[in-house]
């Protein structure tokens, strides 16, 4: 914390909002914050992701004179499910925390303002970051969950967690596409065996 600035920190249940009426009526002046909330679960269009800590939110936020901008970081543990093994696993997040913001009294944004940032509206003296932390945690996301790098996943016939030990299964995995290839080449092989038998038994006639 600056001393001198003015600063907000705040301990709620599910509370990611500031008052930011003062902020606004003094271009050129920021607003430091501290959250700590308490979030049950993050919400995304495929699952719904554990939330195993404490969502801390830092940062300022800062009246350019055309935007009220919001500059910080967010941090927490999340629970995923690995991609390969289906294991939950713990995954901290620490996310860097963007955002602008507009009111109808202000100047409209520069053409670099707009660019290079989403402009979200703001009405009112309270300015509630829930949306721009839950955007920031999700995009902190990686493509593919895994509970490590070298995950081995399960076993394709009896479901077997490979990380925690080999399963007693045996034999190759053949791919069902390959399958009819595999049948003919082994007929075909056969043949050939066949045949050669068949030409080392021949006799010609005697001279």
């Amino acid at each position: 914390m600056t001393p001198g600035r003015p600063f907000a920190i705040i301990y709620g249940v599910n509370v990611v909002k500031i008052g930011v009426g003062d902020l606004k009526a003094r271009p050129g002046s920021e607003l430091e914050f501290s959250f700590k909330a308490d979030w049950g679960n993050l919400t995304t269009a495929t699952s719904i992701i554990p939330v195993l800590a404490p969502v801390l939110v830092r940062g300022k936020v800062i009246n350019t004179g055309r935007v009220l901008l919001v500059q910080g970081q967010v941090a927490t543990t999340l629970e995923l499910t690995c991609d390969r093994c289906l294991a939950k696993f713990n995954f901290p997040v620490i996310a860097p925390l963007e955002e602008a913001y507009v009111t109808k009294n202000s100047q409209p944004p520069g053409e670099d303002e707009e660019e290079d940032r989403e402009i979200r509206p703001l009405e009112g003296d309270i300015l509630d970051l829930q949306p721009a932390v839950t955007e920031a945690l999700l995009l902190a996301l990686p493509m593919k969950w895994l509970c490590q790098v070298n995950c081995r996943g399960l076993c394709p016939h009896c479901g077997q967690n490979l990380n925690e030990g080999q399963c007693h299964c045996q034999g190759e995995t053949l791919d069902p596409r390959l399958a009819t290839l595999g049948q003919f080449l082994r007929n075909l092989e056969g043949e050939d065996t066949h045949g050669s038998t068949q030409k080392e038994n021949f006799k010609g006639p005697e001279e």
